[in-house]
């Protein structure tokens, strides 16, 4: 039960959310015009002021958004917003009246020359889990921070508006900003001027889909083929979390995606920006990413290392492919306060995890046993987590219910499983020539960023140019739910079900056996070595009785059984360990390999010869 706990508390914390929208052309000659001031920030809020197009209408109405693209929950981000005022030319104020949470109205709209506000951050007011039903939180990866001097993380939807019925003229923002703090974003300044940055989007939409931050300058940049990379870090307490120290890992990765994507991915220029948090109660608690279609914001602990990054990064960039190139007219002409939700997140959310994992093994990242491993752990979490039987289609349409948004995170699990069957089903019919890759380049090719699909049709489209067998699988286990049987499918490139050594998920587990005690009265954590099966503890050296104080640089926190958990989580064999531990009044210093403990259980292994061009095929080509 304990090991249970661990696995699905981990796979739960790591969930990315994605997103995406859409550029529109307009020949609107109106601009709507925004100002931020990041120098005078008081009350820990930013002063906002909006100067209108002009109006003829009695009334005009100015919306924040419900809900963004790829998020799958209610925002509300009118909720930070204090102090709204409407003025006339004089700057006398014109009567607003605030209908919901995200929505002013303003009267004698024909006279209306700016409107202002304060906009409060949502780091200080996250509450649980983002995805747990009924919560109100906000995504950390969507959410804003405010810190004066320091840092400002801009997911724009928490601080810029749209007025009804204007939602595709252009903006154009202008941030004033301490000088010692420099904007990343995909975006480019057209103001050089120190302390002044001028940007500008076609419509709301895109908007949404650019965030900046600001802080002190920790950037790398690269160039991959024709797309420019940077990547930026906002680490204040652990300083051995940088960009120059975590940019040859993700170029690496990077590197690898732009070959397995070929002419697919056209991104010119692509921004990862970082934050840790402290995990502070006024900070950020949800950790994951949020994509963009040239950038993704992603929130870590200090804990982190390369490969978490990695982990989360390769998925984010994947959606360049789907929804970005591939998606239905619900996204394309999202509505930001009532929106219809696509009824297809087991494409973009499964395929875009599936090729996160099939990607690494394409190219010699990971071995093939370590992929099947990672196939074989989304079965169990799938499984163990979520209703076996959903339909994916109704929880996509319904996922805004909290009683579905329960079963969202399951697209990252049975989702990307559901792929891996489509996968193996078209690298059979073609002889292993073609898979779910080549099928999304051909409607690449057919849709693109600015042509959806119809969501009622695309099933019935994908049958038409793959097979029936393919069609029969989407009715039968994407529309109505049937519970499926991978091993059928992975038998199909020789794989069989076996008993496999799978490492503990936290080093200081064997299994279910603990081999540390938590005093969280005194925060300590205690090594209890009550044998020699703990082959992580056995290689450091740790005693009986040593308490543990760091593992590689970050304090283990023992305030809560769980936060010691964290700290000895996701380490990977052979990886290079310093943990600080007190013995008998003194600390010491640990170092030295780890070497991960291992206990049998079920997945997958390559059994049958007679399948090897086929296997190869399906992970090598």
């Amino acid at each position: 039960m304990q090991f249970r706990f661990v696995l699905v508390f981990f796979s739960a914390i790591v969930l990315v959310s994605c997103s995406t929208s859409r550029k529109a052309s307009n020949t609107a000659t109106e601009t709507l015009q925004v100002s931020m001031d990041l120098v005078d920030v008081r009350n820990d809020q930013v002063q906002v002021s909006v100067t209108p197009p002009r109006f003829s209408t009695p009334t005009a109405t100015y919306q924040f958004a419900r809900i963004i693209p790829g998020t799958y929950a209610i925002a509300d981000y009118g909720r930070y917003i204090e102090d709204f005022a409407a003025l006339d030319k004089s700057g006398k104020p014109l009567t607003v009246n605030r209908t919901d949470s995200n929505t002013w109205v303003i009267s004698n709209a024909e006279q209306l020359s700016r409107i202002t506000y304060r906009v409060n951050d949502t780091y200080d007011n996250e509450a649980g889990n983002a995805f747990g039903e009924g919560s109100h939180t906000i995504f950390s990866p969507a959410g804003t921070n405010i810190l004066a001097g320091k840092n400002f993380v801009l997911n724009l939807c928490g601080f810029v508006g749209y007025f009804s019925g204007k939602k595709d003229i252009p903006y154009a923002l202008r941030i004033s900003h301490p000088e010692n703090l420099q904007a990343s974003s995909s975006l480019n300044d057209e103001d050089k001027a120190a302390g002044q940055d001028l940007f500008r989007m076609t419509r709301f939409a895109e908007v949404v889909d650019h965030p900046i931050m600001y802080s002190n300058p920790d950037m790398a940049t690269t160039r991959i083929g024709d797309m420019d990379v940077q990547l930026s870090v906002y680490s204040p307490r652990n300083k051995s979390i940088t960009a120059n120290a975590f940019m040859p890992d993700m170029e690496k990765m990077m590197r690898a995606q732009k070959s397995y994507l070929g002419k697919i991915n056209n991104t010119p220029k692509y921004s990862v920006l970082v934050y840790i948090t402290s995990n502070a109660k006024d900070d950020a608690q949800g950790i994951g990413a949020l994509e963009h279609n040239t950038s993704t914001s992603s929130v870590f602990m200090e804990t982190m290392r390369s490969k978490d990054l990695i982990h989360v990064i390769s998925h984010e960039f994947f959606h360049t492919l789907t929804p970005l190139n591939v998606h239905s007219r619900e996204i394309q002409d999202f509505d930001f306060n009532n929106p219809k939700m696509s009824q297809h997140l087991w494409m973009y959310e499964g395929f875009t995890e599936y090729f996160a994992n099939h990607f690494q093994v394409h190219q010699g990242l990971i071995t093939e046993e370590q992929f099947l491993a990672s196939m074989s752990k989304k079965e169990k979490t799938s499984k163990q987590a979520f209703k076996d039987d959903q339909s994916f289609t109704e929880m996509s349409k319904n996922v805004l219910d909290p009683k579905m948004k329960a079963q969202y995170p399951n697209v990252y699990e049975k989702g990307a499983l559901m792929a891996m069957c489509l996968d193996i089903m078209l690298r059979e019919a073609s002889g292993g020539k073609t898979g779910i890759l080549h099928m999304m380049g051909e409607l690449s090719k057919k849709y693109g960023p600015e042509k959806p699909f119809d969501d009622n049709s695309l099933i019935s489209e994908i049958t038409a140019m793959t097979n029936a067998e393919v069609g029969s699988f989407l009715q039968e286990h994407v529309v109505k739910g049937t519970p499926i049987d991978y091993a059928r499918y992975l038998r199909r490139v020789g794989v069989e079900r076996a008993v496999v050594k799978e490492p503990t998920l936290v080093v200081f587990l064997v299994g279910n056996t603990p081999y540390v005690a938590v005093d969280t009265v005194n925060k300590k954590a205690i090594a209890l070595i009550k044998d020699q099966h703990n082959n992580f503890m056995n290689a450091l050296g740790v005693k009986d009785g040593d308490e543990l104080l760091e593992i590689n640089g970050s304090a283990i926190d023992a305030s809560t059984p769980t936060n010691v958990l964290i700290a000895g989580f996701g380490i990977e064999e052979n990886e290079d360990i310093r943990l600080k531990v007190r013995r008998n009044g003194q600390v010491v210093e640990l170092k030295g390999k780890a070497k991960l403990n291992y206990v049998d259980g079920n997945g997958y292994k390559f059994t049958d010869q007679s399948k090897l061009a086929l296997k190869d095929a399906w992970l090598k080509k």
